[in-house]
């Protein structure tokens, strides 16, 4: 069931030069819409007059969710890798999506956020594609039936509730933030942890044996300053 209030989410996607790509990144912008949520993708929903890595940037920050989608851009026929060293070796019909993929899932992830990604069959897997993320890739030949099986739908149902409960997540901190000067101290202790609480009141503690440390050496020098004001003391 999609969710009540809609989830902006980050989709990372090149530009298809390819129907079966383009009819895949549809597929996908169709489910989301469908379940609640609003893809957001520079250069094909959303349009600035900002270099795209700022308007990148500033969209992955109103989002609470991402889905990468890496498709084929380069197909390097014949190259070296780790070239004039010990550990040169030939590169023979590799093929790398585009290096937005890169940048814009790890600027997802520095944001906490979960990531749902699809790698096209026969890319070479590396950093935030790699199978040694965190977030585990869906391999795809970019068939729009894949939406269709038992296990797209859980590992899509577990990505749309971790998504919900990150935007959950955001208003309360927006909220703690736009109504920190009206918020009692118990209900700020009720929000720590055990471990917070305590530090909390160790803290408090500290300040307030300060407060009546300073107090008492101001006492001890006032009533004698007062007694001689009484006596008549130049």
């Amino acid at each position: 069931m999609p969710p009540e209030a809609p989830l902006p989410v980050f989709l990372s996607c090149g530009t298809p030069h390819q129907k079966v790509q383009e009819n895949f990144i549809s597929a996908i912008e169709a489910h989301l819409k469908s379940h609640g949520c609003v893809p957001i993708t520079v250069g094909r929903s959303k349009y600035s007059v900002r270099q795209p890595v700022e308007a990148v940037r500033d969209c992955i920050a109103e989002c609470c969710g991402a889905v990468v989608i890496a498709t084929e851009r380069i197909r390097i026929l014949e190259a070296i890798e780790y070239p004039n060293s010990p550990q040169e070796k030939p590169i023979q019909t590799e093929s790398h999506p585009t290096i937005w993929n890169q940048m814009e899932a790890a600027m997802a992830y520095c944001e906490n956020m979960p990531i749902l990604t699809f790698v096209q069959t026969g890319l070479r897997r590396q950093g935030m594609l790699s199978d040694r993320f965190e977030w585990d890739a869906i391999e795809t030949d970019l068939s729009p039936d894949l939406l269709q099986t038992e296990k797209f739908r859980q590992i899509f149902d577990e990505w749309l509730h971790l998504v919900a409960a990150k935007k959950a997540e955001s208003k309360s901190k927006q909220w703690d933030i736009e109504n920190v000067g009206d918020i009692k101290v118990t209900s700020l202790l009720a929000r720590l942890n055990a471990k917070q609480a305590w530090a909390a009141l160790i803290i408090a503690f500290g300040i307030i044996s300060a407060v009546a440390t300073t107090a008492f050496k101001f006492g001890q020098f006032f009533p004698s300053t007062t007694s001689e004001i009484k006596h008549g003391s130049r």
